[in-house]
């Protein structure tokens, strides 16, 4: 995560500390930890946050700038003392823990107090990134030059014979599109075919000329793929294809399309093959999870959406995503993880039924060892298990941390990380204080979760004064959502279980009618 910065100061040198190693040694302390166990578990969330962040420095443009470097030349030390503290909270006797649990409380208090102010310099970096990563699914960026693209009504015949030439189908149990046919679904890749566009790219709108099918055409940017987008695709065509569930986004088939460059010096021969890659699958016209929730247009916080009006409904996306997961864990021959489990990936249909998408991430398992050890860590800031970023092995608990965090998301109606002063008060009236530090959902949640008090977490715009019944199924989704969500991946309940206490849950919404 912590690469150089070439001629600029990387952190470590800013810092004068080994940060990946230190917040390594704090995650792995806090899911050994004897006493203070949930004080541990919040600390290395926080830690976490800082690892999550500080690869975002890595841009001579945002290192020297002395906002930057003032506030984080004391982190090392910070970090020092958080793992010392960790640490502490190994073994004890009952002797020395009650004399010294006061002061344990207090230095708790304390790392977590200079972790805060480190983490203020990141607000405006981590906001942008987490506006790049909605819509995940629209992660195919279009190509800058667009006068090099071929256009079903204009340029030459032979040109246009010469690249249908060139195309390679893949997705042995996908359609065969050619560019053409994509091309002339989407207008040439019109502006006004656009659905989405994110950090990673555009996805279009497309009407099949063959049968009338209105499909989503996600293109990658030739430039992008011998990189992440490439290995994004081949996973996608490799297992996507293969899944049948009615609550996972359906991939209809995908095209390749391959242009040559020749050297025009001797020795003269081909030297770079520059592809364009198009997945096409299922129109889900409804947006996302995401959009509903948060108020990503067009559809706007003041919009009626049934998701937003309905916990009935909520538990229903929440149950249809849960049997997603179960069936890519239990019933397949080889387990797959998804590794990028969000609200932003969970779809909605014509019918309003959810559908998980965007399979990028995706990794199929040992069946044997029920795990796998990928090139990189992988997913959503805010929803990442930071047992799997610690050992780097993948395991299908990393989905269930993933999924509580959704669980909590539709719970409460706030983002898995938050900052904006009027998204606390939205909620968390009990917030008397709220600053600019960036606040992690499952650390703001757990604590009124575990003493019984959901109602104060709930979303208040799905009713004023909850139901006994209402409070009963949040309660449910509540207490599953916190286990979910548990630092060690052998303390998370199996999704099997996950997807019955939802069972339970949507049974109590429907008798409160």
């Amino acid at each position: 995560m912590w690469s150089g910065l070439g001629q600029a100061a990387t952190v470590a040198q800013l810092v004068g500390a080994d940060v990946g190693g230190l917040i390594s040694m704090i995650m792995q302390a806090a899911l050994t930890a004897q006493q203070n166990k949930k004080e541990c578990e919040q600390l290395a969330r926080r830690v976490f946050m800082i690892a999550e962040l500080l690869p975002h420095l890595q841009d001579p443009e945002v290192m020297p700038r002395p906002e930057v470097r003032r506030p984080l030349a004391g982190l090392g030390d910070t970090l020092r003392e958080a793992h010392e503290l960790v640490m502490s909270c190994q073994g004890m006797t009952m002797v020395y823990r009650l004399v010294t649990a006061g002061r344990q409380a207090d230095k708790f208090r304390d790392v977590q107090s200079k972790i805060d102010s480190y983490l203020l310099v990141f607000p405006f970096i981590s906001h942008i990134y987490i506006t790049r990563r909605l819509d995940r699914i629209y992660n195919i960026l279009l190509p800058n030059d667009m006068s090099t693209m071929p256009s079903p009504s204009s340029g030459s015949h032979s040109h246009e014979v010469e690249l249908q030439a060139k195309v390679v189908l893949h997705g042995d149990e996908g359609e065969k599109f050619t560019f053409a046919e994509l091309a002339a679904a989407t207008n040439n890749f019109a502006d006004d075919r656009e659905i989405g566009k994110g950090g990673f790219g555009t996805v279009y709108i497309g009407y099949l000329l063959s049968d009338g099918r209105e499909v989503a055409i996600k293109r990658m940017h030739k430039d992008e793929m011998h990189g992440t987008m490439a290995k994004e695709f081949l996973a996608e065509v490799a297992i996507l294809p293969s899944l049948r569930h009615e609550h996972i986004i359906c991939l209809y088939g995908s095209c390749v399309l391959e242009h040559e460059k020749r050297q025009l010096l001797p020795p003269f021969r081909k030297i770079k093959m520059v592809e364009e890659r198009l997945i096409v699958y299922e129109y889900t016209k409804n947006g996302s999870l995401h959009d509903h929730l948060h108020g990503t247009p067009p559809w706007p916080s003041s919009s009626s959406s049934p998701v937003r009006a309905s916990w009935k409904m909520r538990i229903e996306t929440l149950l249809g995503v849960s049997r997603a997961i179960e069936y890519l864990q239990c019933y397949n021959e080889r387990p797959v993880i998804h590794r990028d489990i969000n609200s932003s990936n969970i779809l909605f249909d014509a019918t309003w039924a959810p559908r998980l998408a965007d399979f990028g991430a995706s990794v199929r398992c040992d069946p044997s060892t029920r795990s796998v050890r990928p090139d990189a860590i992988y997913g959503t800031f805010g929803y990442i298990d930071l047992e799997c970023a610690m050992s780097v092995i993948a395991k299908p608990t990393i989905d269930v941390y993933s999924f509580g965090v959704v669980m909590l998301e539709v719970l409460t109606g706030m983002r898995a990380l938050f900052y904006q002063e009027e998204d606390v008060h939205k909620v968390f009236n009990c917030w008397e204080d709220p600053n600019t530090i960036p606040a992690i959902l499952a650390e703001v949640t757990l604590p009124f979760i575990e003493v019984g008090e959901v109602w104060k977490v709930m979303d208040r715009r799905l009713t004023p004064e909850p139901t006994a019944r209402q409070l009963e199924a949040a309660d449910l989704v509540a207490q599953t959502a916190a286990r979910c969500v548990r630092l060690r991946g052998e303390d998370r309940p199996a999704i099997s279980e996950v997807v019955a206490n939802l069972e339970a849950a949507l049974e109590l919404a429907r008798r409160d009618g």
